[in-house]
């Protein structure tokens, strides 16, 4: 297969707000009461043939938006939008139809692999479920497969616990691509991996990249692997996109003060080169209650006041270069979310009013209002009836000798 240029500028996935919460509390009567933001309003999008990297500290949430893209959660909100299509509204039996375009590189090669099945077992299973090779060519497709991968023909009859690390890994890389994917999410395929081991998975990943017009999502904690194989990169904090870009505009034009700081731990091989190491302070916030206002301004040398009671937008700051930050606000835009925040305040307030008085206003319709109606309604009947029967008897009424009285 050869990459085919004439769809170079197509965009193969687009992700509008992406969210994936998991619910971490429930009240007394079992309803979520208490939530974990994993991935909280990411948005981007990737051109067929390209690589997004993406790069954050560890939990803040990489690994559970690449598995949110392939519905391996269920309930995530937000568009997933692969070749035009929003494949979150899909159902199961539809999202199987195009489920062998977009496969998966797991972290960990020794958990990701059955230790009951033999190697050729293992890549060629997903094939033959999807009906992409037949019984009579399934050994010879396996073998190729194989080959590309860098496996040798006579590991098809052996078992994952007879590899090493490396070799586990060009296996996962195998079973991926026998389902003839077009989009790839690597989470962190080489972390587990010796330095020599990652370059030769990583050329590989290039070259098949090349070869066969593959799309990746590259997720990674080593920021010079991500230099090295990416053409984009997102960088993600507590659940969010912060910057995202080119690999030229990220590494020589950053915007962004985490990033910045995260650039700055990257060590240099030069004994000579003094590293001017951006020392971040505090902890990251828990995503089950994250601080108010800019996620990061707990941390954040810059911080201003708008950063601790505003969350800043995720705007396009340069040609192609999105970033959010309030550094890069004008005034304009300042006044803007301000008077934005303030309504947002006014309507929250009338809210809770609102809700405060419904338990009132019920007790005083179902205890007061609807009895002394009942009442009233009960005495005025009684009187009506005493008058009708005193007309026909031809006893004047109480109220006729009352006025009797009064005369």
């Amino acid at each position: 297969m050869q990459t085919n240029d004439s769809g170079k500028d197509e965009v193969l996935l687009r992700v509008n707000d992406l969210r994936k919460y998991f619910v971490v509390g429930r009240d007394f009567f079992g309803r979520p009461e208490k939530y974990l933001k994993a991935v909280d309003g990411v948005s981007f999008e990737i051109k067929k043939g390209k690589t997004l990297g993406i790069v954050g500290e560890s939990g803040c949430g990489k690994s559970t938006m690449g598995r949110s893209i392939l519905r391996l959660y269920d309930e995530v909100k937000g568009e997933i939008i692969f070749k035009g299509q929003d494949i979150n509204k899909l159902s199961n039996s539809e999202f199987d139809k195009i489920r062998p375009n977009i496969q998966m590189i797991f972290q960990d090669p020794y958990a990701s692999l059955s230790p009951r099945l033999t190697v050729g077992e293992i890549i060629g299973e997903s094939a033959r479920q999807h009906g992409l090779v037949d019984k009579a060519g399934f050994h010879d497709y396996v073998l190729h497969i194989m080959e590309m991968c860098g496996l040798q023909p006579h590991y098809f009859e052996r078992y994952p616990h007879e590899f090493s690390g490396g070799q586990r890994q060009r296996i996962c890389i195998a079973r991926a691509l026998a389902l003839k994917p077009e989009l790839v999410v690597c989470d962190e395929p080489v972390s587990a991996l010796d330095v020599s081991i990652q370059a030769q998975v990583i050329n590989m990943l290039i070259d098949l990249r090349q070869s066969l017009g593959l799309t990746y999502i590259f997720i990674s904690h080593d920021l010079s692997v991500v230099k090295h194989i990416s053409d984009d990169v997102g960088v993600m904090y507590l659940g969010n996109l912060v910057e995202y870009g080119s690999k030229e505009d990220i590494f020589t034009e950053t915007l962004h003060p985490y990033t910045k700081a995260l650039f700055s731990a990257v060590p240099v091989p030069n004994p000579h080169v003094k590293m001017n190491r951006i020392m971040l302070k505090g902890d990251i916030p828990s995503p089950v209650n994250p601080p108010k206002g800019c996620k990061f301004h707990t941390r954040c040398e810059h911080c201003m006041k708008i950063c601790e009671e505003i969350a800043p937008e995720y705007r396009e700051v340069r040609p192609g270069h999105f970033c959010a930050c309030h550094l890069y606000n004008s005034p304009e835009d300042t006044e803007r979310l301000e008077a934005a925040e303030a309504e947002a305040q006014r309507l929250a307030e009338e809210k809770r009013k609102a809700d405060a008085e419904k338990p009132l206003n019920k007790f005083k319709t179902a205890v007061i209002d609807k009895p002394a109606e009942k009442v009233k309604t009960a005495v005025g009947n009684a009187v009506t009836k005493l008058k009708d029967k005193a007309k026909k008897d031809g006893k004047p009424s109480a109220s006729d000798k009352d006025n009797d009285e009064k005369k």
